[in-house]
């Protein structure tokens, strides 16, 4: 999982934990009962658990994700709408307990946006911290040969209903053929795979799972001037803030989690809005390049500026010290 971004958020958080003190660090699978420790920082699927066979006297929750009632709640209803399979399987356990994983919290670190925000209930926005993520950025931006052009990429570890795909798919189907391309990277299962044949008018290429450390990921990115991710459900959308580093603007909601001072650079769209996001398209696909050279640099200056692993640790740092002045510290 490290190159996922949960995968990478751990690790740094575990670095930033490891200069307080010793640490230990818990898999998704461990549950110990009996530990005694100053802090605890948890990913929030276990964090109720643990924290009831424990005994912490700061219980930090760690939420990459928006509010998981609500976006089961939003999924399940468009999933019905639309008879598409139910997304359970892409969000938390059925026994997972917000409620009361939010109650057991002392602080909680939502990595996010003032939407992301808005998705938990007020009564909880004290306790919430938002924090910015960041990608190795030097991976993204390394120049490759290739030649970018005014296609389009949507990048996904799933091209699935959270993702917007759907909004992806019956949008492209309206963009006129010989327009543009819109390339598609990510797992594909039923019954997407044949949403995006009966959708696909010769235009959508489906380049499949690509992993994020070669230089074909890197390639299809860079070939690109924008990322379309229109994406229904997030906490902050990690392959995005690749595609933005590889030089991509992307064409996306204020669900995908973004800095509010990142997307100011970015084309907003609204989720379901298939006539406004062909208009946002048909727009950005007419930019001289002039018009996205100074556009892209704004984003990267914006990105440099706020969503960078400094940010992210100032945060974290500025919450830990909120909550606790101990040293001691297990995750």
């Amino acid at each position: 999982m490290a190159n996922f971004s949960t995968g990478q958020i751990a690790r740094h958080l575990y670095d930033m934990l490891a200069a307080r003190g010793p640490v230990r660090y818990l898999d998704d699978a461990d549950r110990p009962v009996g530990l005694t420790a100053d802090l605890y920082v948890g990913h929030f699927w276990a964090f109720a658990d643990i924290c009831s066979m424990n005994d912490f006297e700061t219980r930090i929750a760690v939420y990459p994700v928006a509010d998981p009632d609500r976006s089961r709640r939003t999924l399940r209803a468009l999933a019905q709408e639309l008879g598409l399979p139910s997304p359970d399987p892409y969000l938390p356990p059925l026994s997972f307990d917000h409620e009361r994983t939010m109650s057991l919290a002392d602080v909680v670190l939502v990595t996010g946006n003032s939407f992301t925000l808005s998705t938990f209930p007020d009564r909880w926005h004290s306790k919430i911290r938002l924090i910015n993520y960041s990608v190795d950025a030097e991976v993204f931006s390394r120049p490759v040969d290739v030649e970018r052009t005014n296609d389009l990429v949507f990048v996904a570890t799933h091209c699935g209903m959270a993702k917007g795909f759907v909004d992806v798919l019956k949008t492209w189907s309206g963009i006129p053929k010989g327009q543009s391309t819109l390339h598609v990277v990510g797992r594909l299962e039923a019954p997407f795979d044949d949403m995006m044949q009966q959708h696909n008018t010769g235009s959508t290429v489906y380049e499949g799972w690509v992993d994020s450390d070669t230089e074909d990921y890197l390639k299809i990115l860079k070939a690109c001037r924008f990322a379309y991710m229109p994406t229904w459900s997030e906490g902050q959308m990690g392959t995005l803030l690749e595609a933005v580093h590889a030089g991509c603007i992307p064409i996306t909601t204020r669900n995908a989690g973004l800095d509010d001072r990142v997307l100011e650079h970015c084309v907003i769209v609204e989720p379901r809005d298939i006539l406004g996001q062909r208009a946002a398209i048909a727009d950005a696909l007419s930019w001289s390049e002039a018009q996205y050279e100074e556009r892209r640099h704004l984003l990267l200056e914006a990105t440099a500026a706020h969503q960078t692993w400094a940010s992210f640790e100032m945060t974290v740092q500025a919450a830990l010290e909120g909550a606790t002045h101990k040293t001691v510290a297990v995750i």
